[in-house]
């Protein structure tokens, strides 16, 4: 067991609970929420606890919250692989009179895969300037230990850094207020870290401003902020003929600001006017900091920048709701290098431009269209429509440069034919097409279509009684713009009928019958688009039926079985098979174990699954819930090869085509929500 779990905070929190006398004997203004899950799934382990306390001790009122997260996956060699993940967050907040509140508070994370185990712990004094306002300023200690990098001094093994030292903080805030007609809002804060060698920080900024004048809203939303991480780095691996190998920090400053500026008012006739424009800026900065004499260092900067205006018109009536917008929209990435100066020429050069491969300009331009009208009593209309262009722009180092447009559309109908009878039909079509501008990839230049027809049934005879039947065909067709000389041609080709239905029947006293089953026919093949016709390359069925009974209102149980079942091909299906000596007997090693070859060839596979399910949810007393959920899955996967077989062996390969595979797969999840 990892030490993850053995000195877990959870573990922390339960005595503090239990020292309370808790849940025994709650005052009433207390407050504790406790969460468990556990999941068997295939070769996975998992367990989950989340608690949550709010609670008065001795004046103080205590906030609490903790997540825990482990996960075992069971290895080939049977070892149980773990990654645990914890996260702790816990106030202590006391009132010294009418403006002034005194703070304790803390945070605790780790991570067992990457080691990393940090933990802060402030004192803070909350001061009201006035009911609307309050400012929090904090100081504390901070502590974060994770692995270095190994050196000579270490004899090769990795060290744990425990870095520790002073950690202060701020925070304000503003009530929503409304002076002059303006709705203000803003809230904000930041923690340093000072935990010599490294430095932490992060600051974060909220704020919004609303106007409304007549029927006409304006509202302006921003965010901000700006994060440091440092952490251990080997010497670049372009030292490694260097006899002093060392470690340096790895300085990452992350800086964004997003804004948005909205606005809506009225027209004449029952139409509204809406536009929204939204600024995104992000620089990402990454310095080795405590470098060794004479090691390279690449330092790297990274800018985004985007701007998106959407502009358009509403209509709203009783019976009819219509909206057309359109979009525009710019982005640039770059990637520069921060320390060419300090480089071989050589070098610089060599990393400058592999960054600057990686930059892109693009700009975008949409029309957007949306349509719900009810032309008669009993039929519904809906559409939706999207048409864009796309102009994707990189340095010429990178063949990237391409146009791409895509339009798609949605209509849909409904009736109501009866209350007990509603029938539906979808039409989706979608058109891609890239276009790349470089003479490098023209040849992917391509064009995919894709239709989609969708009806649907739902009926329900009785209020105990609910079917639907659900069927769908899709076509989905991709051809190459040209072919280059003496190659065959690329066109692709999906074909699918997909058919699912559902029923729900109440068979009175608690009990109910719920049924579900699909069947998908999807079809590939190599697309001859001039004579509209394929050549079939595959054919992959899928079959799912799951047939449960449950019973009761409060406690419910649950039984079932699920069956499901998979045919694809496959060019290179690989079948293992006992070796025989020329008497024919099967042959074995020193330990007595069966020797098998292996033949690989095209065939088809079979994955046929069949087991029991089962549920329980108990709602016990106190607002605390407990669900079961079990199902184990008997499978087996068998083959049939096509083409030649050796002919001394053929029998045994169809055979053991024929038996395949079986394996048992358990799978359960338990959740327990306590409340107290």
């Amino acid at each position: 067991m990892s030490a993850g779990r053995l000195y877990s905070p959870l573990a922390i929190v339960l005595a503090l609970l239990a020292a309370w006398g808790l849940p025994a004997g709650l005052p009433a203004h207390a407050q504790v929420a406790l969460t468990t899950r556990f999941e068997r799934d295939v070769n996975r382990y998992g367990w989950a606890s989340e608690v949550a306390v709010a609670q008065r001790v001795a004046g103080w009122r205590l906030t609490l919250a903790n997540r825990f997260r482990s996960d075992a996956f069971l290895l080939a060699d049977d070892q149980l692989s773990f990654r645990d993940e914890e996260a702790l967050t816990w106030r202590l907040a006391r009132d010294l009179g009418t403006r002034v509140e005194a703070r304790l508070q803390g945070q605790t994370s780790w991570f067992s895969l990457s080691r990393v185990f940090s933990q802060e712990a402030y004192a803070a004094l909350r001061y009201h300037v006035h009911e609307a306002v309050w400012v929090e300023p904090a100081v504390g200690f901070a502590w974060d230990r994770r692995p270095g990098v190994a050196t000579a001094d270490t004899d090769g093994a990795v060290p744990l850094r425990l870095d520790a030292g002073p950690a202060y903080g701020l925070r304000v805030q503003t009530a929503p207020v409304a002076p002059g007609g303006y709705r203000l809002q803003a809230e904000g804060g930041g923690t340093w870290h000072l935990i010599t060698p490294r430095r932490g920080r992060a600051l974060e900024l909220e704020g919004s401003a609303e106007r409304a004048f007549e029927q006409t809203r304006l509202r302006v939303d921003l965010r901000a902020a700006g994060y440091r991480r440092d952490a251990y780095q080997a010497t670049s691996f372009l030292n490694r003929g260097t006899s002093n190998r060392s470690e340096t920090i790895e300085a990452t400053t992350s800086d964004t600001l997003l804004t948005t500026l909205s606005v809506e008012t009225p027209l004449p006739r029952n139409l509204r006017l809406f536009g929204r424009v939204d600024l995104a800026l992000n620089e990402r900065v990454i310095r080795n900091l405590q470098a060794p004499e004479g090691a390279l260092f690449f330092d790297t900067d990274f800018d985004r920048r985007s701007l998106t205006a959407e502009a358009g018109v509403q209509y709203a009536a009783p019976r009819l709701d219509a909206r057309l917008a359109a979009r525009t929209g710019a982005e640039v990435e770059q990637r520069r290098l921060g320390n060419r100066a300090d480089l071989p020429a050589a070098e610089a050069s060599q990393k400058a431009t592999l960054l600057r491969q990686a930059d892109y300009d693009e700009g975008a331009f949409t029309l957007l269209a949306r349509l719900q009208t009810i032309p008669l009593q009993r039929l519904t209309v809906t559409f939706d429509g999207t048409a864009s262009i796309l102009r994707h722009d990189t340095p010429d180092i990178n063949p990237d440069d391409r146009d791409e447009v895509y339009h798609s559309g949605q209509l849909g109908l409904r009736w109501q034919w009866s209350p007990v009878l509603e029938t539906s039909v979808h039409l989706l079509g979608t058109f891609y097409h890239t276009v790349y501008l470089r003479a490098e990839r023209s040849a992917e230049n391509n064009r995919q279509r894709s239709l989609r027809f969708r009806p649907a049934v739902q009926w329900t005879p009785s209020p105990r009684t609910t079917m639907r039947l659900t069927s769908e065909v899709r076509a989905t067709y991709t051809v190459d713009d040209f072919v280059l000389p003496g190659r065959r041609p690329n066109d692709q080709s999906a074909r699918e009928l997909r058919y699912s239905f559902a029923l729900e029947q109440d068979l009175r006293h608690g009990v109910r019958l719920l049924a579900d089953g699909g069947f998908s026919d999807l079809r590939l093949g190599r697309l001859l688009w001039e004579a509209f016709a394929e050549i079939p390359s595959d054919t992959l069925r899928t079959y799912s039926g799951w047939l449960r009974l449950r019973a009761g209102r409060r406690l419910t149980a649950e039984i079932g079985l699920r069956a499901f079942i998979r045919s694809d091909f496959d060019r290179a299906t690989s079948v293992r098979y006992p070796a025989v000596d020329e008497a024919g007997a099967v042959r074995r090693d020193d330990d007595g174990a069966i020797l098998y070859r292996r033949i690989s060839r095209p065939g088809r596979t079979w994955i046929e699954q069949i087991g029991p399910t089962c549920a329980l949810a108990w709602p016990m007393p106190g607002g605390s819930r407990l669900r079961l959920d079990g199902w184990l899955n008997l499978q087996r996967v068998h083959h049939r090869l096509y083409g030649a077989l050796p002919e001394a062996a053929a029998d045994r390969i169809r055979r053991a085509a024929r038996r395949g595979s079986r394996t048992l797969i358990p799978n359960l999840m338990m959740t327990v929500d306590w409340r107290f």
